[in-house]
């Protein structure tokens, strides 16, 4: 029993499945003649780090990278394999704001966006972007859980918040 309660209170990482960005819309996906179509690559992403179990949840580098890849494909944006792109997006986890105890856990995610037109070297976006996410008790009894799905929510907003000025971006840029 005091094995499956230490178990229970082991932290793990963030799932990079969890924090997609989804896109509520057909006008959320980027379409073919629209500006950014297919046009994104993503550089390795940086910051983050690997959870320690006996500690909190973290997110690492691999897994935003996997969930902002996944994100921008699914929005529309993410140049085939192989393709050079017409913009490169790198992506620096710089803070995920975590509390340390609580009932409902808030975080919140603050990571650098920079995004460069690849023929020209042309800086587009060089800014850092907030977003929170909030897991509630109902959510899961388990603190170390809750604070998971918490650090999940808040980079998931923070993608969608990046995803959506990164529209506004290249539709500017054209």
């Amino acid at each position: 029993m005091a094995a499956t309660l230490l178990l229970a209170g082991c932290a793990s990482g963030g799932r990079s499945t969890q924090m997609i960005a989804p896109v509520a819309s057909a006008q959320d996906h980027v379409q073919s003649g629209q500006p950014g179509f297919q046009a994104v690559t993503v550089s390795p992403s940086q910051g983050g780090s690997a959870t320690n179990p006996l500690w909190m949840s973290n997110v690492s580098a691999d897994q935003f990278d996997a969930a902002l890849k996944a994100s921008l494909q699914g929005a529309g944006f993410l140049a085939p394999d192989g393709s050079p792109g017409q913009v490169r997006v790198s992506a620096r986890l710089i803070e995920l704001e975590r509390p340390l105890a609580g009932l409902d856990l808030t975080v919140k995610s603050r990571v650098h966006y920079n995004v460069v037109e690849v023929a020209t070297s042309k800086t587009l976006m060089d800014e850092p972007i907030a977003a929170s996410g909030t897991a509630k008790m109902g959510e899961a009894l388990i603190a170390v859980e809750r604070l998971r799905l918490a650090n999940e929510a808040a980079v998931r907003a923070n993608i969608q918040a990046f995803i959506t000025r990164l529209r506004g971006v290249l539709a500017g840029a054209d």
